[in-house]
């Protein structure tokens, strides 16, 4: 279940998407299927060009104004709309997120390429364990 308040969807449109296209575009530029999953560097690039969607996204749902009402009853004001989060969180802070995220993957996949892989015969001995 994707938990959003008001135009907060659209953070996960845009990690989705940004990470996608440059799967794609860095595939297709390179003529090779595998760069993307052989490239640490192309998951910052993601990461980076969504954080840059994202802090786009925030300073253009910022531009709405937000109503102020006052409750009859106890005088009380209060702000409607603007409320715009992903996850609870609120969308200004998903640009830190994804540039945050994409420098941990990269450095989680240039670790699991860089690390030895095991020697077949080590395979085949943690079959019996």
């Amino acid at each position: 279940m994707i938990i959003f308040s008001g135009c907060g969807f659209l953070v996960g449109v845009i990690g989705f998407g940004s990470f996608l296209v440059t799967e794609v575009v860095s595939e297709r530029m390179t003529q090779n299927s595998d760069y993307y999953q052989q490239t640490p560097q192309m998951i910052f690039v993601a990461g980076a060009i969504a954080a840059v969607l994202t802090i786009g996204l925030n300073k253009l749902l910022s531009l709405k104004k937000k109503r102020v009402v006052i409750d009859k009853e106890t005088g009380e004001e209060f702000e409607l709309g603007g409320n715009h989060s992903f996850f609870f969180i609120p969308v200004k802070w998903w640009s830190y997120l994804f540039f945050i995220l994409g420098v941990v993957f990269m450095l989680m996949k240039e670790h699991s390429l860089n690390s030895p892989s095991p020697e077949p015969s080590q395979k085949a001995g943690m079959e019996h364990i």
